[in-house]
């Protein structure tokens, strides 16, 4: 489901990528999203100057689930794992990547007492796991109540952020539906 175009204040191609999905590239292009209790790491490999971004839902899954890449990656603990794989198979030098972890609001505006936060979790897996593979995390901009929309550049590692601070824009009803509709899915509803 990815998308691309052209964005003219960048004066680049943006290829957008959505829940359940990874991008990663040694291109020119930008690679953007939009977060709200989801998790995007980006891995970039400053030997080789390129790098990849992802897209999770939830940390784990408790349940079976189809055995395919498009269902897998909506969980934290494939998805970090597709997009190395993926960087791997491309060239990147293990011992030269570094991360960067965005997202994880608590965009439902849920009370903490409210039990478990979906970003809370996202936020302490994503963290977790890089630290596990070695992978040192070199910047993150985690938790709070907005989205965020990303833009990240593989070939530098830099990331643009902006918080979406009205839940009246186009992207942000897009993720919204999509959490929300993943969440009852999951839920069995």
């Amino acid at each position: 489901m990815m998308n691309q175009y052209y964005d003219s204040h960048f004066g680049k191609q943006i290829i957008t990528i959505y829940p359940g999905e990874f991008f990663s590239t040694a291109g020119d292009e930008l690679i953007s999203t939009v977060l709200g209790s989801c998790i995007s790491v980006t891995l970039f490999d400053e030997r080789n100057a390129f790098g990849g971004i992802n897209h999770f839902m939830y940390a784990s899954i408790s349940h079976a689930i189809e055995d395919s890449p498009d269902m897998r990656g909506r969980y934290g603990e494939f998805a970090v794992e597709l997009l190395l794989e993926d960087m791997l198979k491309k060239g990147a030098d293990r011992t030269a990547l570094s991360a960067k972890i965005f997202g994880g609001s608590n965009v439902f505006n849920l009370p903490p007492d409210a039990g478990i936060q979906v970003g809370d979790m996202n936020i302490r897996f994503a963290f977790d796991y890089l630290k596990k593979q070695n992978i040192p995390i070199v910047a993150s901009d985690t938790g709070g109540v907005y989205p965020r929309k990303i833009y990240f550049d593989p070939k530098t590692s830099k990331v643009w952020l902006k918080r979406i601070k009205t839940h009246n824009t186009a992207d942000v009803n897009i993720i919204l539906q999509k959490e929300t509709n993943y969440i009852l899915s999951a839920n069995g509803k």
